[in-house]
């Protein structure tokens, strides 16, 4: 729910300046607007180093946390946990440049620098050492003064004894200042010093909730400082003034603020260049719909809150295009196990594992209106057809098909000769041809279940276009005349297509009388919506005719939920008969690795598509966007044991 929020104007001593923000602070109901040439406050050192300090516990195996609550030990072990984060850098970088060098001199072996340096010394001889790509020394320079050691990694390594120091051409000169062992007994101690210093670090893992602890200290401190330094000041420094928007539904805990304090709240107009913030007050499910509806945008201050709409609707779309009750049992079992393993998780993370359960329960409650449950199939006469949707119109289909004695059924009989004595529509749906993997395919059932699919998918889109045009008659009066266009295209087109609909062998319409309609419905909406257009934006009304196109699009774009579920179920099927033809513990393997890709690839169809048909297709008639969230001064909640906690909240 979008609670409309009121602009404030808050006068008050200033020697009650600090009193007053930090009562609004405990009650976080003020969001306190910043003047055009607001101070720019720095985040503090401290709370960028407490960010730095749960970065690095967040890469280390995870334990027990200590219940450790005294805040004054904060700095000691985010400064222990930097340091110990440092010297583990360091030695990985060391490490990274001594295995280069070993890398670069083992060809030449191990020998001592010092040894080297004696000869040179004593021989009057300097010994160089170069190295090219492969066979380029031929060709720049002559090798005949070299010593060719060898080969490795593309490069011709030599070795030059000279009594005056020489370049070639092509021909890289090496410097050697510590020898093979030298190097590798380095990096051995840099190992060791690594592992030393990482061992130490794992023992601050136990902090990690600790730290989130103390930057919740720390920001309370931080936001109320910066919330302070927003209000001005008058008559020599001996008032303060400051704005901020207060919900409208939250009067009374302002009043109950405001007592026994002398600062005086009165209530200012708004202006038209006031950026109004959006305060969306749910609960429950609607909470959830919330988060869904921030993963695109915030509504505006004017929106109606689209949460609950966003929530349904996605459920719905993710269970379609998922298309197996099976992979929801899987869902079931994925949200049950969380729910245990992470029984006392915070807010957020509990509206994920209600998320998880909510899509699993759809996913399952689809599985049995269509009958799919890990892509087996399951014959007409089977008891579990009984609660099918998708069944129950497939025999309305046959039924009326058979009753008409159409070109579809004509058709089907010269493929299933049986048909013609065909009386019922589950003998009709019970023809069936042998499959290769073994088992029967009941062809017009399936065929029939694949048209009605279909059909719900155009039908699912119409219906939510049309509700976005209902949620906003008041501003957009054209959408009345498009509620009737959609109504009487999905009347119209069926006869056009030389198809029928559940208008047909469901409510017993005849095909032409509701084409008729259908036109006539068209023929009325189409400019029903111009018209108003115009009246409500005078000349900037011609273009609706325009979002015909618009209008046609957005509803074909809900096939994709049809075209996905059925890739979904076509693979699930496929895994299964090839499965068949495997031998058991093969079978077993195909089936589980197979099912499990096929999961994973229709949860981010149905994550992706589930929520672009809500934020594109359903906001682009009634929703604005670009909104600002209302964001209010407010204290985080700091979890302590119940004695600490009475002594932190009076201590604050």
């Amino acid at each position: 729910m979008r609670v409309d929020v009121k602009k404030f104007l808050f006068i008050g001593l200033d020697r009650d300046r600090e009193r007053f923000f930090g009562k609004a602070q405990k009650t976080g109901i003020i969001h306190f607007i910043e003047p055009t040439k607001a101070a720019y406050k720095q985040t503090p050192e401290v709370i960028e180093r407490i960010l730095t300090a749960i970065k690095v516990v967040r890469g280390l195996p995870t334990g027990e946390q200590e219940e450790l609550y005294r805040f004054d030990q904060t700095d000691f072990i985010v400064d222990q946990i930097i340091s110990l984060h440092e010297d583990v850098e360091r030695c990985e970088e060391e490490e990274r440049i001594l295995k280069m060098e070993i890398s670069r001199i083992q060809v030449f072996g191990d020998f001592d620098v010092q040894d080297l340096d004696y000869l040179e010394a004593e021989g009057g001889r300097n010994i160089q050492f170069y190295c090219a790509g492969h066979g380029t020394a031929e060709e720049h320079a002559d090798t005949t003064e070299l010593i060719h050691v060898g080969s490795e990694s593309g490069l011709d390594y030599f070795v030059g004894v000279h009594t005056e120091p020489k370049r070639y051409q092509g021909l890289i000169e090496m410097k050697i200042e510590k020898s093979l062992s030298q190097l590798k007994e380095r990096l051995a101690t840099v190992y060791q010093q690594q592992a030393v210093s990482e061992e130490a670090l794992k023992v601050y893992a136990k902090y990690y909730n600790f730290l989130h602890e103390s930057l919740k200290v720390e920001l309370n401190a931080y936001n109320l400082d910066h919330a302070q330094i927003q209000a001005d000041t008058d008559l020599d420094d001996t008032l303060f003034s400051v704005e901020g928007w207060v919900p409208k539904n939250k009067r009374k805990a302002l009043h109950g603020l405001l007592e026994e304090m002398p600062v005086h709240a009165e209530e200012v107009a708004i202006e038209d260049q006031d950026a109004i913030p959006t305060y969306l007050e749910n609960e429950g499910a609607h909470r959830i719909g919330e988060d869904l509806v921030h993963i695109y945008d915030t509504p505006g201050h004017t929106d109606k809150d689209p949460s609950m709409w966003v929530l349904c609707f996605f459920a719905l779309f993710f269970s379609i295009i998922v298309g197996d009750g099976g992979y929801g049992l899987v869902f079931l079992a994925v949200a049950l196990y969380l729910r245990k393993k992470f029984s006392k998780a915070p807010d957020a993370g509990r509206r994920v594992i209600n998320l998880v359960t909510i899509l699993a329960v759809s996913c399952i409650g689809w599985g049995l209106l269509t009958n799919s449950f890990f892509g087996v199939k399951i014959a007409p006469d089977h008891p579990a057809r009984s609660v099918s949707l998708v069944n129950w119109l497939a025999h309305k289909k046959a039924e009326y098909h058979l009753s008409h004695d159409d070109g579809v059924i004509q058709a089907w009989q010269e493929k299933y000769p049986d048909l013609a004595q065909a009386q019922t529509s589950e003998q009709v749906l019970s023809q069936a041809k042998p499959m290769k993997a073994g088992g029967f395919e009941f062809e017009i059932l399936d065929k029939f279940s694949d048209q009605i699919l279909l059909e719900i998918a155009l039908f699912i889109g119409i219906v939510h276009v049309t509700l976005s045009f209902m949620r906003y008659l008041g501003r957009n009066w054209a959408g009345i005349g498009w509620i009737l266009f959609l109504a009487g295209a999905f009347l119209y087109f069926p006869d056009y297509l030389g198809a029928i609909t559940w208008v047909q062998y469901v409510g017993g319409v005849d095909v032409k009388a509701a084409a008729e309609v259908g036109i006539d419905l068209i023929g009325i909406g189409l400019p029903t919506a111009v018209v108003l257009s115009l009246i409500q934006n005078r000349l900037l009304g011609l273009i609706e005719i325009t979002n015909a196109i618009q209008v046609f699009g957005d509803i074909l774009s809900y096939l994709r939920l049809y075209a996905l579920g059925l890739a979904s179920a076509i693979v699930s099927v496929t895994v299964n008969e090839m499965a068949m033809g495997l031998p058991v513990v093969l079978g077993a393997i195909l089936v589980i690795v197979g099912h499990s890709i096929n999961m994973v690839l229709a949860i981010a169809g149905g994550v992706i598509h589930g929520l672009r048909l809500n934020f594109l297709e359903w906001y682009h008639y009634s929703f604005e966007g670009g909104g600002r969230l209302f964001k209010p001064l407010k204290r985080l909640k700091i979890s302590l044991p119940p004695g600490q906690a009475a002594t932190q909240e009076e201590s604050q």
